[in-house]
């Protein structure tokens, strides 16, 4: 198979882990030198502050369960981080109604991708 420089090739980069609630792990690993090597950060077990956000750089898009908001006395033990660098026409949240699960769907040249990031006790 030939190719040619017009030939995109879209590789999603994502960053699994399970934080422990620890601000400082998520910190380090949020304001690495290799920060915008990742698409998509995929946490369970993240920081949530008395406010019930998590951190987050301002160049992501920070992603609760669909009971976040909803359900509030429910803790969200699962957060996906999507890079803005990703087109918003292009993912989108799937509504799923578990505090320990966060559903993005996303389209590109690779066809639709399903990602499903789990917190699972």
């Amino acid at each position: 198979m030939s190719s040619t420089n017009n030939e995109k090739t879209l590789k999603l980069k994502i960053w699994q882990q399970n934080l422990n609630t620890s601000l400082i792990t998520q910190q380090s690993i949020l304001n690495g030198p290799n920060v915008k090597d990742w698409n998509v950060y995929a946490f369970q077990e993240p920081h949530i502050n008395s406010l019930h956000n998590t951190y987050s750089p301002s160049s992501y898009h920070v992603v609760y369960p669909s009971t976040h908001l909803t359900h509030p006395e429910l803790a969200s033990r699962a957060v996906t981080l999507i890079s803005k660098s990703l087109n918003t026409n292009h993912w989108q949240q799937l509504p799923f109604p578990s505090p320990d699960v966060v559903v993005i769907q996303l389209l590109g040249p690779f066809g639709r991708c399903t990602l499903f990031n789990i917190y699972n006790d």
